[in-house]
């Protein structure tokens, strides 16, 4: 398994989100991508196959046409996956967590330094 790269409380709770997604919307634990237009509405959900990786080619062609979106792949542990995301905005995320994202969102997990605002693109792994 890859070294995880993790640092802080809102890439936890992304991961929890999508975990939750997942398991509601498909049956269980699957890569994810959400596609959005410029708006921050929904223009694409995709929930990959139990043997399918949202990777190379596959997320090249996801991420066309998209004006902003976020994939999740998950390992094979609950509570782990690598998350991606590219032009998300702070106030999409705090629509699907359902709460604002605070100050303690953004505090380094490690060493409590912290990051000073959400990052509009982002790769983290977890575990």
């Amino acid at each position: 398994m890859p070294t995880s790269t993790s640092r802080y409380r809102f890439e936890y709770r992304l991961l929890e989100w999508a975990e939750s997604l997942c398991r509601d919307l498909h049956g269980g634990r699957s890569g994810l991508f959400v596609g959005l237009r410029s708006d921050g509405t929904v223009r694409r959900i995709v929930f990959a196959a139990p043997d399918e990786r949202l990777e190379g080619e596959r997320k090249a062609k996801l991420t066309t046409g998209a004006d902003s979106w976020f994939l999740f792949a998950p390992y094979d542990e609950p509570g782990t996956g690598y998350l991606e995301w590219l032009d998300l905005p702070a106030t999409t995320v705090e629509r699907w967590l359902r709460r604002p994202l605070e100050v303690v969102d953004f505090q380094d997990v490690r060493t409590g330094t912290p990051l000073g605002q959400w990052p509009p693109g982002w790769r983290v792994i977890i575990h």
